[in-house]
């Protein structure tokens, strides 16, 4: 008899397409709050290496000179300004640090985004299949109810034919 065709097929093609966008805009989301986290973790290693140097450099000037040569006062001003000039790095990169984890931040809320933007999709796409297969059922129940009803106005008219006849 007839062929079931669900008459919201476009709208459930459609919620499936924005399911995949909504996949694919996860994926973009996480690669490059991955990128993000990368920078942020060479920019605490950056600054923890000039940590190091400028204390390393705090030794050296506490410990003095090395062997038999005397600290000029010159050097030791020299030093003195050079580990200044360290410690201004050391707090732009700290200033870095910071900015940089709030650019982490914000990718992890563009991907809690993301995330909950792709579960409201598929949840549109399994509610419309479940919806779908249930108009299915209910049309395959009507055919087979219809066929029933034929087969039996067949039969009843064979019945009907026989008596006749006899």
């Amino acid at each position: 008899m007839g062929q079931f065709t669900y008459r919201l097929q476009v709208l459930l093609e459609q919620k499936e397409r924005d399911s995949i966008d909504a996949q694919k805009a996860l994926a973009k989301a996480e690669s490059a709050r991955d990128e993000e986290i990368k920078r942020l973790r060479a920019m605490e290693l950056r600054q923890q290496e000039l940590v190091d140097r400028r204390n390393q450099l705090r030794r050296e000037l506490l410990e003095g000179p090395r062997g038999s040569a005397t600290l000029l006062a010159r050097d030791a001003q020299e030093r003195s300004e050079f580990l200044r000039f360290m410690a201004s790095e050391i707090e732009r990169a700290k200033a870095e640090v910071v900015a940089q984890g709030t650019v982490v931040e914000e990718c992890h809320e563009r991907v809690s985004q993301a995330s909950a933007t792709l579960e409201s999709a598929k949840r549109e796409v399994d509610l419309l299949k479940k919806h779908r297969a249930r108009l299915e059922e209910r049309f395959r129940r009507d055919l087979q109810a219809k066929e029933e009803l034929a087969l039996d106005e067949i039969g009843n008219v064979l019945y009907s034919t026989r008596r006749r006849t006899s």
